[in-house]
C-alpha cells in the first residue's frame, strides 16, 4: 500500500516537473537564435529572449529570467543587477541595430521586436493524473 502511494506520488511529481519545464520553455525559450557575432553570455541571452517574447518586460520579469531557476546561489543578487545587464546588452547590440528601450516606471521593450520573434513549438501539456 505504502509502496503504491510512493509510486503514484513519484509519477505525479515527474508529471508536474515536466509541465513546469514546458511552461518555462514557453515563457523563456532556450531556442532563441542569437548570431555568434553578438557574443552573448547566458545572462544576456536570457534577457534578449525575454524581450522577444513580450511588448514590455518588467524588471521583475527579467530578474526571474536571470535567477528564477538558480538553486546554487548563496544569497539573492541585488535587484539593480538587471539594470546593469540591460545596460551592457544595449551597448553590445547597438552596432547591430538592436535597440532596447526603457519604458519609464514599467520596464523595457525591444524596438522592432517582431524582427526577432520566433514561434517555439507548442508543447503538448500532459494532464496530471488524479488518484482518489
Amino acid at each position: 500500500m505504502a509502496d503504491e502511494l510512493v509510486a503514484i506520488l513519484r509519477q505525479e511529481n515527474e508529471t508536474l516537473r515536466e509541465r513546469i519545464r514546458q511552461l518555462e520553455a514557453l515563457l523563456l525559450p532556450d531556442d532563441v537564435v542569437v548570431p555568434a557575432e553578438w557574443q552573448m553570455p547566458n545572462a544576456e541571452r536570457r534577457i534578449f529572449a525575454a524581450l522577444t517574447m513580450r511588448d514590455i518586460v518588467t524588471k521583475d520579469m527579467l530578474y526571474e529570467a536571470l535567477y528564477g531557476d538558480r538553486l546554487d546561489l548563496d544569497k539573492e543578487p541585488e535587484r539593480n543587477v538587471v539594470e546593469s545587464h540591460v545596460s551592457k546588452l544595449r551597448k553590445k547590440l547597438r552596432p547591430f541595430g538592436v535597440v532596447i528601450i526603457s519604458e519609464r516606471f514599467t520596464g523595457y521593450s525591444l524596438m522592432n521586436r517582431q524582427k526577432y520573434l520566433h514561434t517555439p513549438p507548442v508543447a503538448q501539456m500532459t494532464p496530471v493524473a488524479r488518484h482518489g
